[in-house]
């Protein structure tokens, strides 16, 4: 669907004549988005435009995480008053400063009002709304409780993602402390360590320290080298992202490598077993079957230790085997998640067990993750001032040296 271009002239609350170009549907949808800026509309003109219609086309997902959980609950509120699906989505268009948001909202409500279900209109754009948000919609739809499905969703993706927010800040932690070691380091050999050997040039006879000249010949190494040592690292570097997102069987290593990493591969583990247990909580105790529920979470998960932990599990439910068998056997899996699975089999209420692991992982997820924020903090700080202070020291030695030579 395309938006077509006007052009406006119009009153403001103010009295002042303001004139504009918008996109929308028809000249009535551009009418009802002026007055809703409190415009006293004169004129609207269509026109045609060949730079709008390449400034229409996006690349990428229109809607980020936290776009989506706002227009959730946005669209939730209205439903929950009273507002029916057709107008909701109508005033939340009318309601976009964002183009391209804007126009994904009118296709959304052009479809709804032309008689599409309001999840089918939602599986026409894959990019923006996942398969597992489709799905739950069509529940919602069928039992009549759409307005409570759709918050429930917006709960559940706003938890995700701050459980993802705060495992990736936990991860990139050490990087940015190592990444400050290195700059500081490089850049007191650039520097710093020159002027040492300038100084000690104008004594003759003067001693340099062996951790000095260490440093010194570390940076002279670097700088008559440094085409082929960085030219090295970046061919290294591109050679292995190649390998990882063109190679299936380096990505499957890469990844299985990763999560034997300490702290970092408890990190993703954890992770994604926070995010089987949300999804399998939310689609089991809404009456989807196990089998349609884990085939929409295969398609959610990125890692693929834990996608081929899925897809193991639906052919063993297929072949007629348990469905905790999988969990059992995987090695990235914490065993408390297997056994609950396992009992929840046991006692026959697998969504009940499903949504108790997951308000367990949910409530333990920040405590872990804070938890190894406190033990690392102090490591990286104890490594990152244990760097500067040895190099510090190797300029200190020379002028002390001098000293005792003078």
């Amino acid at each position: 669907m395309e938006l077509r271009n006007f052009k406006y002239m119009a009153i403001d609350a103010d009295g002042k004549t303001v004139r504009g170009r918008i996109e929308a549907l028809n000249r009535n949808v551009c009418l009802k988005y002026l007055q809703t800026k409190n415009y006293n509309v004169k004129t609207i003109k269509e026109y045609k435009s060949v730079i709008s219609k390449l400034d229409q086309i996006s690349f990428g997902s229109t809607l980020k995480t936290k776009q989506l959980i706002f227009f959730l609950k946005q669209l939730g509120s209205l439903l929950s008053s009273g507002v029916n699906i057709v107008q909701a989505l109508e005033l939340l268009s009318l309601q976009q400063e964002n183009r391209l948001h804007r126009k994904l909202y009118f296709e959304l409500y052009q479809q709804v009002y032309n008689g599409f279900s309001f999840s089918k209109a939602l599986s026409k754009r894959p990019k923006e709304f996942p398969s597992l948000l489709v799905q739950m919609i069509e529940v919602g739809e069928i039992s009549g409780d759409l307005a409570n499905t759709i918050l429930k969703m917006a709960e559940y993706y706003e938890r995700q993602t701050k459980i993802n927010n705060d495992i990736k800040g936990a991860i990139r932690m050490p990087l940015v402390y190592l990444a400050a070691a290195l700059i500081i380091s490089a850049g007191m050999l650039i520097f710093v360590f020159p002027n040492v050997t300038g100084l000690f040039a104008s004594f003759e006879g003067a001693q340099m320290p062996p951790i000095t000249q260490f440093f010194l010949d570390a940076g002279d190494f670097t700088s008559n080298y440094a085409i082929y040592i960085f030219g090295g690292l970046a061919f290294t570097v591109i050679l292995l992202w190649s390998l990882n997102h063109y190679v299936k069987s380096a990505h499957h290593a890469f990844t299985i490598f990763i999560l034997k990493i300490p702290i970092v591969g408890s990190l993703i583990q954890m992770n994604n077993q926070i995010m089987i247990a949300n999804s399998l909580s939310q689609m089991l105790s809404n009456g989807i079957n196990s089998l349609k529920a884990l085939h929409t979470i295969r398609n959610l998960i990125k890692n693929t230790v834990y996608r081929e932990l899925i897809t193991k599990t639906i052919n063993y439910i297929e072949d007629g085997k348990p469905f905790s068998k999988s969990f059992m056997e995987s090695k990235y899996i914490d065993p408390i998640m297997a056994r609950m699975i396992a009992t929840g089999e046991r006692t026959g209420d697998i969504p009940k067990l499903m949504g108790n692991l997951s308000l367990y992982y949910n409530g333990i997820s920040e405590l872990r993750v804070a938890q190894i924020k406190n033990s690392i903090q102090p490591i990286l700080l104890i490594i990152v001032y244990g760097i500067v202070g040895v190099m510090i020291l190797a300029i200190m030695m020379p002028m002390l040296s001098l000293g005792g030579q003078i």
